[in-house]
C-alpha cells in the first residue's frame, strides 16, 4: 500500500502485547474496538482509499518468495516515485522485508530496511524467531513476561524505516 500521509512518526522498535499497543507515546487500541479509536482510524483510511491517497499495488511480485529488496525494477521505481509511506503488515511481508535472515534483534530496522524505495512501516504479530529494531532491555522484558514471547503471536512489533 502507498500513502500520501504525514501521520506516521519514527519508531525505535516498540515490542508491546497485542491487545495494546504504544507507539511513540500514542495508544493503538485493540480492532475490536468498533467505536473508539480503532473504528475512527479504519473511517479515515477508508476515506482517504476512496479519495485515492491511499493505493493498494497489485503486483505478482507479492505472491512470491522473495526479500523485499528483490522487487521488480518496475515496481521498485513505481513505489519510489509515488509514494511517501510504504506499509506492509503480517508475518510474512515482516520476513520479507528481513530477507528471512537472522538479524541480531538489536540491528536497526532502518539500517535493515535502508535498500525501501520509499520510508517503509512494518506491522507485525512475532511468529517466528527473527527481528530486528528492538530494544535488548524491551527484548529481556519481554522473555521474562513471556517464554514464547517471539513465536506465539501475542506480541507485535510497528516499525518505520525513513527516508
Amino acid at each position: 500500500m502507498t500513502a500520501a500521509t504525514g501521520e506516521a512518526e519514527s519508531d525505535s522498535g516498540a515490542i508491546a502485547a497485542a491487545s495494546g499497543v504504544a507507539v511513540n507515546g500514542r495508544a493503538i487500541v485493540a480492532a475490536t474496538d468498533s467505536g473508539g479509536a480503532a473504528a475512527s482510524v479504519a473511517k479515515r483510511w477508508g476515506e482517504r482509499r476512496t479519495k485515492g491517497e491511499f493505493v493498494c499495488i497489485a503486483d505478482t511480485y507479492w505472491a512470491m518468495p522473495y526479500a523485499l529488496w528483490d522487487v521488480p525494477e518496475t515496481l521498485y521505481d513505481h513505489l519510489r516515485d509515488s509514494s511517501s509511506l510504504i506499509i506492509v503488515k503480517g508475518d510474512a511481508n515482516y520476513r520479507r522485508a528481513l530477507g528471512d535472515r537472522p538479524w541480531p534483534l538489536d540491528a536497526p530496522f532502518a539500517d535493515v530496511c535502508s535498500y525501501a524505495p520509499a520510508p517503509l512501516l512494518c506491522l507485525r504479530p512475532l511468529k517466528a524467531e527473527l527481528g530486528c529494531g528492538m530494544a535488548p532491555e524491551k527484548t529481556a522484558a519481554a522473555a521474562a513476561d513471556d517464554a514464547t514471547w517471539l513465536t506465539d503471536g501475542k506480541w507485535g512489533v510497528v516499525h518505520l524505516a525513513p527516508k
